[in-house]
C-alpha cells in the first residue's frame, strides 16, 4: 500500500544544507560565546591593589 501517489514527484528534503546550517550556527555560538566570556566589560568589581611588604616599607 503506496502512502504517497507513485506518479506525484516529492519535494526535497534539504537535510544537507539544514546540517550545513546547523554546523555554521554551532561554530557562530561557540566563537560568540568564547569573545562575550573574554570581554572584561561585563565584569562589574574593580581591581584591588595588592601591598606587599616591600611596598609597604618603601
Amino acid at each position: 500500500m503506496a502512502l504517497h501517489r507513485p506518479g506525484r514527484k516529492q519535494s526535497p528534503m534539504g537535510v544537507p544544507i539544514m546540517l550545513g546550517a546547523l554546523i555554521v550556527a554551532a561554530f557562530l555560538g561557540a566563537a560568540a560565546g568564547l569573545i562575550w566570556q573574554s570581554t572584561d566589560w561585563a565584569d562589574e568589581e574593580t581591581p584591588e591593589e595588592v601591598v606587599t611588604a616591600e611596598a609597604a616599607a618603601g
